[in-house]
């Protein structure tokens, strides 16, 4: 397993390349945070990539702050196996956890025709590079004819690897970027409406420079003021509150797009994001109690019940998150039960109910209470169930 990587210019107008925007970050940034999320432990930059602007962004990101080594001797880089990548060339960090996973000696396949091979080389060619690093002197037909040279075999990386030499390809690689913004648990409804709805609001985010939280705080006020309306009871707000929640859903897609985009996740984030939608839909599954009471006269203690299962839900959630879709196990069959899909279509059949058969409204909130608290029973049995089969549990 390799741990260190180490950036290099392929040739003389890398250092141009390298800072050339792609969605609101320089490349060589990206190629770092890259590195650090495949798993590499350090990061040796040459210093004559060094500028202010880089230093303030490596300054907000713990991550790249933490890894990162200047190359200003030949002393800053550990006499070990370390990968060699192009610092004005991307590829998705997957790709670079399969070359830090191999040993030295590889090189991967997708950047072979580029002329800056991202390859594995040992602690020897390490040491003959090392003031050519340090220098930021041009290496791509130096390290390609070392490669040639050498035993070196070639590795697939599954993935995109595209080398920034100018607008074109950076523009190129922001589109790779763009149509890759999806989450491995989106729903089929994410997928064909959300996303699609949310990538304008993204592109007007960056473009006024917002960032993800002050978005999924946005998206928490639109959930509760959709609740609000869902509370009411009467026809026309429910209606308006469906509405609601919609744009509610697709401003908190936007927040992890820009994230992802910018290269802004955070613990905080993450842990904002899921506060905020188990606030929302614990709120919305209240209203619908509210409002069915408001109608019918019963519901409220089956609107309160569903919350608790809402809140109960998130915490084994959190504990065990969802798997991608589509799945084929208990646990897979589960989350697609209860995506946001699910949710969607228990606030379109209260509505329908409440156009057509109001006086079901309390049986539909008993149904909700009892699947909310089936749901996170269901899985905590699953997560025992499987602890006791891999011996971690009693």
């Amino acid at each position: 397993m390799i741990r260190q990587v180490a950036l290099y210019l392929a040739a003389v107008d890398d250092i141009t390349a390298a800072y050339l925007s792609v969605a609101g970050r320089p490349v060589v940034f990206r190629v770092i945070l890259a590195a650090v999320r495949a798993g590499a432990r350090r990061v040796g930059v040459p210093v004559v990539l060094r500028t202010p602007d880089l230093d303030t962004l490596l300054a907000a990101s713990p991550l790249a702050r933490d890894a990162l080594v200047w190359l200003d001797t030949t002393a800053a880089l550990a006499a070990e196996p370390t990968l060699l990548v192009p610092a004005a060339a991307l590829t998705p960090a997957p790709a670079l956890s399969r070359m830090l996973a191999t040993t030295a000696g590889r090189v991967l396949a997708e950047s072979q025709p580029s002329g800056a091979p991202m390859a594995t080389v040992d602690s020897a060619l390490l040491a003959r590079l090392g003031p050519s690093l340090v220098a930021g002197e041009p290496l791509g037909d130096t390290l390609a004819r070392e490669l040639k040279a050498g035993d070196v075999t070639a590795v697939s990386g599954g993935r995109w690897f595209v080398r920034v030499t100018g607008a074109r390809a950076a523009a190129d690689v922001e589109a790779r970027l763009w149509r890759e913004l999806g989450s491995a648990i989106d729903s089929r409804l994410d997928t064909v409406l959300h996303r699609r709805c949310s990538k304008p609001l993204t592109r007007a985010a960056l473009a006024l420079g917002i960032a993800p939280n002050p978005i999924t705080i946005t998206s928490g006020v639109a959930g509760l003021a959709a609740a609000a309306a869902f509370a009411q009871g009467e026809v026309a707000t429910v209606a308006a509150g469906l509405v609601i929640y919609f744009f509610a859903v697709v401003i908190d897609h936007a927040d992890g797009e820009v994230a992802r985009l910018t290269l802004t996740e955070s613990v905080v984030g993450e842990w904002l994001d899921i506060a905020t939608d188990t606030v929302v839909h614990t709120a919305l599954v209240l209203a619908l109690g509210v409002a069915a009471a408001h109608v019918t006269g019963h519901g409220l203690v089956a609107g309160v019940a569903g919350a608790v299962g809402v809140v109960a839900s998130a915490v084994v959630g959190k504990r065990w998150p969802p798997v991608a879709p589509p799945a084929t196990s208990a646990r897979g069959l589960l989350d697609a039960l209860t995506s946001r899909d699910g949710f969607y279509a228990m606030l379109v059949l209260f509505l329908g109910l409440r156009v057509l058969a109001p006086a079901l409204l309390p049986v539909l909130m008993a149904v909700v209470a009892i699947g909310t608290h089936a749901y996170w029973l269901t899985r905590a049995a699953l997560w025992i169930r499987r602890g006791r089969e891999a011996g971690t549990r009693p």
